[in-house]
């Protein structure tokens, strides 16, 4: 890679961006009840930086749903709304910032074609995620706004498929780990060049694989992507998918990425800032407050159910009783 030029340095006085961060989470499991699920979703949401410091927000939705779990892609949508109102926000002049980072990626991960069991309620979420993921995507591009997604968890393997590497049983972030020195980066490319190259070798490369496991995730690999392509069409060349090694010399481990560049902050300028704010778990400082914020508590899964039994307990006790019994009394709600 490094005789490739694919390893970049990146300089290391990127700091004194002001950074939104928003991030979502959800009771897992929900709370499960004789009459279907309760679930607790809560997006917190941050601005951080020399000049701009100011109060984190938490906002919490409580939801229920007879028959599925759709807490994940709901969860999806709330955080959306919440980057779309604070863009807008920056473009009416009511909020400072320069940046703006999402805790995971930034083409979400649902397609309409990948589970033909959704039911009607869970597509029209998958749609709505997408539709506001795209509106953010051009008012952040209109207000100069580089957007970032943080894949924490990452077990792609798109670097072996480039190139052709596919005895090595590495994840990406781990061979980029290894690759990577303090202060460096790459990008893969953005998702439609990715694709473009995929497409075009997936004969030949299936055909090189004697392994069949390893044969069978390429070709879901390159599924997944196409479901990708379909959702986003002309917005995924405008999403890069990028791994840096950040400066501070006790992180390890290399930062998936994927950016949406903005006019004026270019891949090597949105990676020295990204680096300059790392905190000790080796993302963005922004980034850990609010996924600690946004941790859906015991207390809070207790407390929301109380109120819920309470209420529609005055009004019909027996159905309170029916409907809102644990379906397992033996665990903690």
């Amino acid at each position: 890679m490094s005789s490739q030029g694919l390893i970049k340095k990146f300089p290391e006085h990127g700091g004194g961006a002001c950074t939104y961060a928003v991030d979502s989470s959800y009771t897992v499991p929900p709370i499960e009840v004789a009459g279907g699920y309760i679930w607790i979703i809560q997006v917190a949401e941050i601005v951080m930086g020399d000049k701009c410091n100011t109060p984190p927000t938490l906002k919490a939705y409580v939801s229920y749903h007879r028959d599925r779990d759709l807490a994940g892609v709901q969860a999806k949508v709330h955080e959306r709304n919440a980057l779309l109102k604070a863009l807008k926000d920056k473009k009416n002049g009511q909020m400072e910032f320069d940046i703006a980072i999402v805790d995971g990626e930034i083409l979400t991960r649902y397609g309409e074609e990948e589970d033909s069991s959704l039911p009607s309620e869970a597509r029209e979420l998958v749609k709505k995620a997408e539709e506001l993921t795209r509106e953010a995507l051009d008012l952040a591009w209109e207000t100069d706004t580089p957007l970032i997604g943080v894949l924490k968890r990452s077990y792609s393997g798109d670097i072996r498929i480039i190139l052709e590497l596919f005895d090595i049983g590495l994840s990406d972030r781990v061979i980029a780990s290894i690759v990577l020195d303090h202060g460096e980066y790459f990008t893969i490319g953005t998702y439609k060049e990715f694709y473009d190259e995929f497409n075009r070798k997936i004969r030949e490369i299936l055909n090189k694989v004697s392994d069949e496991n390893i044969a069978s995730r390429i070709q879901a690999r390159y599924e997944w992507v196409e479901r990708i392509i379909r959702a986003y069409k002309g917005y995924v060349g405008r999403v890069k998918v990028v791994f840096y090694k950040p400066a501070l010399k006790t992180i390890n481990l290399a930062v998936k990425t994927e950016i949406a560049e903005s006019p004026s902050w270019s891949v090597e300028k949105i990676v020295s800032a990204l680096s300059a704010i790392t905190g000790n778990t080796g993302f963005p400082l922004p980034l850990d407050y609010v996924d600690q914020l946004s941790y859906v508590k015991y207390d809070t899964r207790k407390l929301v159910y109380e109120l819920v039994y309470s209420k529609l307990s005055q009004k019909d006790m027996e159905l309170a009783r029916l409907l809102l019994s644990l379906v397992n009394p033996q665990k903690p709600i």
